[in-house]
């Protein structure tokens, strides 16, 4: 799936100053993309990709995929396009209470008929984070860096085309880090793209270009945080443009 995102704009009023949340900003993320997106806290990042999976209306601009524009579609359509092929992970905690961690993997499967074993598919995604042993525990009893590899694992439930992604290695200590980057990895050789904002320079080296926000507005930066440009332990092919 291609994503292309044209021009857009959300604007916010604070008191009686109004501001660009994020500001005209155009760019494409083509099918098997792994692009990665810094910038400090409060550039509007999050804001731009809460737009980018259709939760967050633009006030001016599109968002196509595939050259059909998500704002086009009702609610329930757009829900079940991203359901169907974006796998989102949120910055924070967003797992349900009252779920085991398991079962919030499994979630995002049965919100559509489908064919197949749920849990068999979760158990192999928590054998593959680390999280085996944490199947039947409940989100409070978990750590923050458990947190956010049930929520990578629900949001690869259902075998997205692309994974957008906000600080996904956050929380996560360096043997844990390292574990979510080779399984990125992976999946983006087998096609997955990926659109991933992040403070991580390890995390960061993985997309090419890098494009870095600033005060709402994009650009593409010249190599990632860290220095140099070797594409070594990156996976090829991977591309996107701004316009």
């Amino acid at each position: 799936m291609r994503l292309q995102i044209q021009h857009l704009t959300k604007s916010y009023r604070r008191g009686e100053t109004r501001f660009d949340a994020v500001h005209n900003i155009s760019f494409s993320l083509d099918e098997g993309a792994f692009v990665s997106l810094v910038g400090r806290s409060g550039s509007g990042k999050t804001t731009l990709l809460n737009m980018a999976i259709g939760l967050l209306s633009p006030d001016s601009g599109e968002i196509l995929a595939d050259g059909v524009n998500l704002f086009s579609m009702d609610d329930q359509r757009r829900s079940d396009f991203r359901n169907e092929k974006i796998g989102y992970i949120p910055q924070g905690r967003s797992l349900l209470g009252n779920l085991t961690a398991l079962d919030n993997a499994r979630l995002p499967f049965h919100l559509k008929r489908r064919s197949g074993d749920s849990r068999q598919k979760a158990r192999a995604l928590f054998a593959a984070l680390g999280l085996a042993h944490l199947e039947n525990s409940y989100p409070a009893e978990l750590s923050g860096g458990e947190l956010r590899r049930v929520a990578l694992a629900r949001a690869l439930i259902n075998s997205p085309e692309i994974v957008i992604a906000d600080e996904p290695t956050s929380d996560l200590d360096l043997e844990a880090a390292h574990g979510i980057l080779e399984l990125f990895a992976g999946l983006n050789a087998e096609g997955v793209g990926f659109l991933v904002a992040t403070h991580d320079a390890e995390l960061s080296r993985y997309g090419r270009p890098v494009l870095k926000m600033n005060s709402g507005q994009l650009t593409q930066a010249t190599e990632p945080p860290g220095g140099g440009d070797s594409q070594e332990g990156r996976p090829e092919g991977t591309q996107a443009f701004l316009s």
